[in-house]
């Protein structure tokens, strides 16, 4: 067992975000974590099927620059804004993510509308058979319309200018093991 305290918290900031604020305490030192990040999409059915993300991160090649994947250059924006995870490998004791939000800035694409699941395992030695699973964060997000207050709407709302204010949010949900 290498983490142990992990915990989330979830906090309501409008109609439009929330963030998280998460700790986890690593027991020993973790020297090569990899993440694998997996994007689903929510179907008619309620279930969630693969869509189009399913890549392996090395988390520190990506902090020592010595790896340019796209996917690692949005998580590196987001783990040097967000956390103390800002120095190279290996990660020991007390670490944290505060005020975390992933907005539409971040994702590289225009998603469609609808509820999506992106789910972040990280490992400990992956290239080891079998390697050792440190845990799952599960952000579950809708890509929407934004919500507007009444008072601030200027001109109502109609079929033409409904496409002018169609953006994506990503909103987190829920977070957990």
């Amino acid at each position: 067992m290498l983490t142990g305290n992990a915990s989330c918290i979830l906090k309501a900031i409008n109609w439009n975000m929330a963030v998280a604020q998460m700790d986890v305490y690593f027991l020993q030192p973790v020297n090569n974590m990899t993440v694998r990040i997996k994007v689903f999409k929510r179907d008619y059915s309620n279930k969630y099927h693969p869509f189009l993300v399913d890549v392996l991160v090395n988390l520190c090649d990506i902090i020592g620059r010595r790896n340019h994947s796209p996917y690692g250059k949005y998580m590196w924006n987001l783990l040097k804004r967000y956390t103390n995870f800002n120095h190279s490998c290996p990660f020991l004791g007390y670490m944290f993510a505060r005020d975390l939000f992933i907005d539409e800035s971040v994702v590289p694409i225009k998603l469609p509308l609808g509820y999506y699941q992106v789910s972040l395992t990280s490992f400990e030695n992956y290239r080891d058979k079998p390697p050792l699973c440190l845990g799952t964060i599960k952000f579950y997000a809708q890509s929407m319309i934004p919500v507007t207050s009444k008072r601030n709407r200027t001109k109502p709302m109609n079929r033409t200018n409904i496409q002018d204010t169609l953006q994506t949010a990503i909103i987190p949900v829920q977070i957990g093991n």
